[in-house]
């Protein structure tokens, strides 16, 4: 586990996407969103997307990417197993975006996906203060 010294969540923004989920998804999401609230995010501050299938996850990551200003996505599946070429389409928009996302499933990770993503932004925020290049107002500037 990362020692990592958490800053304010009080204006970092989370978008939480949904893929392809059953009976629980409204129980699921229910659930990461509390945890945000309960670690210092803003109600308003929390952006919750759902996509039809782990098929159109990195459509709705880049939707997130392109239309939001989250800090961070959540991204909620029923399964651990996705495919590679899922996996590999959110490795490329995180790096084309500078923006960390991870991944929760129903099976293992859902309810401690939440702190891994605060965890990640945190780091961001911590390197970017500590690199030469702090000066950029807007952490996407690179692209």
């Amino acid at each position: 586990m990362l020692d990592i010294q958490r800053v304010s969540m009080s204006d970092k923004m989370f978008g939480v996407l949904s893929a392809g989920y059953g009976t629980n998804d409204v129980e699921i999401v229910a659930t990461i969103v509390r945890n945000l609230l309960s670690s210092g995010c803003f109600e308003q501050n929390i952006k919750i997307r759902k996509v039809p299938s782990v098929d159109d996850i990195p459509l709705g990551v880049q939707f997130f990417a392109e239309y939001t200003d989250v800090d961070a996505v959540i991204v909620l599946s029923y399964d651990d197993t996705l495919p590679d070429y899922i996996k590999s389409a959110v490795i490329q928009l995180q790096i084309q975006w500078n923006m960390p996302v991870v991944f929760g499933s129903e099976l293992n990770t859902y309810w401690k996906a939440h702190g891994t993503a605060m965890d990640m932004v945190s780091l961001q925020v911590m390197m970017e203060a500590e690199s030469a290049e702090s000066v950029k107002s807007n952490p996407r500037s690179i692209n």
